[in-house]
């Protein structure tokens, strides 16, 4: 189940995973579901509608268990009692706000699977199984706050500290701190470091757009809007990306079990809103 929950949960994990070209998607025929009439009898009585109920708070709780905070709504559409307690299912939704991912913060955030037949068994062990692929929708907002909380989490100042040790080895200089603009549709990195025999800090502030390439998340248009250092932006673009927390985020959730392709970056009023698509991969034939 953590697999799928994961899958469902981690959006940002789309610039370590393949990308998937959703125009190609192909949904299965229902199959192994139980008959017409037991269908029926289990929406008539009230037991399909009281079995939605206890399976979505299962997988509350469930994402609950693979969050650090976070508001979670989950709607779930069942065929009948007992298909879904085969694992056979119409869809799911899920909705998070406010979210707290690793050190990873999302404002909002809602997945949708886009076939009306889904399948996920449990074995004798207890393990769940991804009978057939699962694509869903999904879309996320990034606001200007959770870009700097994420920038306070112990493994992005871990990785600050890297570079510093680098720097720092080279008596070039130091990082003090790092935080993030959202405004005029762009993404301003301001970034402040200390060099040896200065005795001020100085500030560099780095400008950049989003956009869509090749189902990722990347930078356009990087320039400095302060560059007292003379600083060359074509030689620095990989540590810019390197510090990226979009970046930072994308692989500290990376994936392995799912494809997402985003189809849409933008910077609005503080926020960045992604839109896409994921597959959920079908588990290999043990």
């Amino acid at each position: 189940m953590k697999k799928i929950i994961l899958s469902f949960v981690l959006l940002l994990a789309v610039q370590g995973v393949q990308a998937q070209d959703c125009s190609t998607l192909k949904c299965p025929a229902p199959y192994d579901l139980t008959s017409g009439f037991s269908r029926g009898m289990s929406t008539v009585t009230g037991q399909k509608f009281l079995s939605e109920k206890i399976g979505e708070k299962l997988v509350k709780k469930a994402i609950k268990k693979n969050i650090t905070s976070g508001d979670i709504k989950v709607n779930l559409d069942a065929y009948s009692v007992r298909d879904l307690k085969a694992g056979r299912f119409k869809s799911l939704e899920i909705n998070g706000k406010n979210v707290d991912i690793q050190g990873v913060y999302i404002s909002s955030f809602n997945a949708k699977t886009l076939c009306n037949f889904n399948y996920i068994a449990n074995d004798k062990r207890g393990n769940y199984i991804v009978k057939e692929d699962i694509p869903a929708s999904f879309n996320a907002t990034i606001t200007e706050e959770d870009l700097n909380k994420t920038m306070l989490s112990s493994d992005y100042k871990r990785m600050i500290d890297d570079i510093n040790s680098i720097g720092g080895n080279l008596n070039i200089f130091q990082i003090t701190s790092t935080n993030i603009k959202l405004k005029n549709d762009k993404m301003y990195y301001v970034l402040k470091y200390s060099m040896p025999f200065v005795r001020k800090t100085k500030e560099l502030v780095i400008t950049a757009n989003l956009k869509v390439e090749n189902g990722q998340i990347e930078l356009a248009n990087t320039s400095f809007l302060n560059n007292s250092m003379a600083l060359d932006v074509d030689k620095l673009s990989k540590l810019i990306n390197y510090i990226n927390p979009l970046d930072f985020s994308a692989k500290i959730l990376e994936n392995k079990d799912a494809k997402f392709n985003i189809e849409t970056v933008n910077i609005s009023n503080g926020k960045i809103t992604i839109d896409g698509n994921m597959t959920i991969l079908k588990d290999k034939e043990q």
